[in-house]
């Protein structure tokens, strides 16, 4: 354990010591205060030395203070004083301080939530901004607990936060969720989600859980009241690739507003018992189209390996690793798996030397192609000077059409009118993930080159061409580049 973390687990040991000591503290306090002429222990007097009653409340623990604050709430139905007593005891855990956790944070503070232990170790950057709410331009390269914790103390200073800037992974998740109430999952990563479900499954606490993407949401209760978990629906998580993220593919700010709302609802639900919980169905939001339906989901099956009949719970998670490799993809919380296998030395460049490269080239592209693999819409929004655009989908498409060198050879005219000598391809995407793939395809198409940028030998085509091809990867793609090279190129 590095130095890091043990003093995160430190920070924990003391915060919860800090509580039992307030605990200790309320509870003497009350001892020691001056008792009502009326044997009721929820009966407020006016002050110390008045006979008078001021109020009764059915909830022996709310205040006059939380009866002016929860009022609007208390009066719904299903809730009153006794759900709000309720809520005031209700611990929470939400992991994910992203886009939907902002949202849940913010109202689980609101609503009075006594307990909110928040995960995550990321920190705030200004593209999170337009749909994590919760955090402000003067709170970028904070940690994104710390700035919800100041945004939820600003709301309601009566609550308790813990942060816990910690990496969620096999060897804590259990002991995170063994003595809350609920467990909520805002992130966006599919081995997350399975870590949290298991986590949450072998303790029995309800998992409420969200997704958001593009314009849709999704939203289902999983473990809550003899419902099925995730694994009851899907044993096998999917890889990462098929699922995506909104790092990855983008999303509407609004829709992981409305689903860490709804996540915030079906919280206070199931904390006071009030209504159906969205157990045993799952919701699911088209933005775009705005449709909105809620369908059923099978039951919990009783040969499930994360909360059937048959699991062994004193085997802990961090055990189960060989059996369950998704765990070792749990990079981070709000975030995307980053997976992508390295290149051999000879396929890679850094962002410096693409840098170099152009400096010298004097933005001609006589011998160079500077190949950027990302989306459409990403190529729109900035791209270098030079760049031309061939999204990854196309490149996958050719290769498993059989037709990759006829149509590679096809785009590069678009391009590049000479024939002959060596053309060296810098493939870039956002992360160099994405052109990472892209390059491991098209190195498929000829043996690689192993001279200098100017230059290319012994590479055979499957064509009369005698055009030959260097295709380099751009490790750590345009974010690294304007990390290390040019800092007026857009972060995103």
């Amino acid at each position: 354990m590095d130095d890091t973390a043990a003093l995160e687990l430190e920070v924990e040991a003391t915060r919860r010591k800090l509580r039992d000591l307030e605990r200790r503290l309320g509870d003497s306090r009350r001892a020691s205060a001056p008792q009502a002429v009326t044997k009721n222990s929820h009966v407020a007097p006016l002050n110390a030395g008045d006979t008078l009653t001021s109020f009764v409340c059915a909830a022996a623990s709310l205040t006059k203070a939380d009866v002016e604050r929860f009022s609007r709430q208390m009066m719904v139905e299903g809730v009153g004083a006794i759900g709000m007593e309720r809520i005031r005891r209700g611990r929470v855990l939400l992991v994910g301080a992203g886009g939907l956790g902002s949202t849940i944070a913010l109202f689980l503070a609101a609503a009075g939530v006594g307990e909110l232990r928040i995960v995550d170790f990321d920190t705030v950057e200004l593209s999170n901004l337009h749909r994590q709410v919760i955090h402000t331009t003067d709170r970028v390269t904070w940690k994104k607990v710390d700035s919800t914790a100041s945004a939820c103390y600003a709301l309601n200073p009566d609550i308790l936060v813990l942060p816990l800037a910690l990496p969620l992974d096999a060897s804590n998740a259990e002991d995170l969720v063994r003595d809350c109430d609920v467990v909520v999952d805002g992130t966006d990563n599919v081995a997350a989600r399975y870590l949290i479900n298991d986590a949450a499954a072998r303790q029995r606490k309800p998992v409420v859980s969200g997704s958001a993407m593009r314009w849709d949401g999704q939203l289902s209760v999983y473990g809550y009241d003899g419902g099925p978990c995730l694994r009851c629906l899907f044993p096998v998580p999917p890889p990462p690739e098929a699922v995506g993220s909104c790092n990855d593919t983008g999303v509407m700010g609004p829709v992981p507003g409305c689903i860490g709302c709804l996540q915030a609802m079906e919280v206070l639900k199931i904390l006071t018992q009030a209504g159906d919980v969205l157990s045993g169905r799952m919701l699911i939001f088209d933005g775009l189209r705005f449709r909105v339906q809620v369908v059923n989901l099978r039951c919990r099956q009783a040969s499930c390996p994360a909360c059937g009949d048959a699991v062994d719970k004193s085997i802990r998670l961090q055990e189960l690793v060989a059996q369950h490799p998704e765990y070792i993809g749990v990079s981070c919380v709000s975030g995307s798996v980053l997976n992508a296998q390295p290149l051999p030395t000879e396929a890679r460049a850094s962002a410096r030397e693409l840098f170099a490269y152009l400096q010298r080239a004097e933005g001609t592209t006589a011998n160079c192609l500077i190949l950027d693999v990302r989306s459409k819409q990403q190529y729109d929004m900035a791209h270098l000077p030079t760049a031309v655009s061939l999204p990854l989908p196309h490149l996958k498409k050719w290769q498993s059409d059989d037709v990759l060198w006829d149509e590679w050879e096809r785009f590069v005219s678009c391009y590049h009118t000479g024939t002959d000598g060596c053309l060296t391809v810098f493939v870039i995407c956002r992360r160099g993930i994405s052109s990472t793939e892209a390059a491991r395809i098209l190195l498929s198409l000829q043996p690689p080159c192993k001279t200098g940028y100017d230059g290319c030998v012994d590479a055979t085509t499957p064509s009369t061409s005698t055009r030959r091809y260097r295709f380099l990867n751009v490790d750590g793609g345009l974010n690294r580049y304007h990390q290390e090279a040019d800092k007026n190129f857009p972060f995103y």
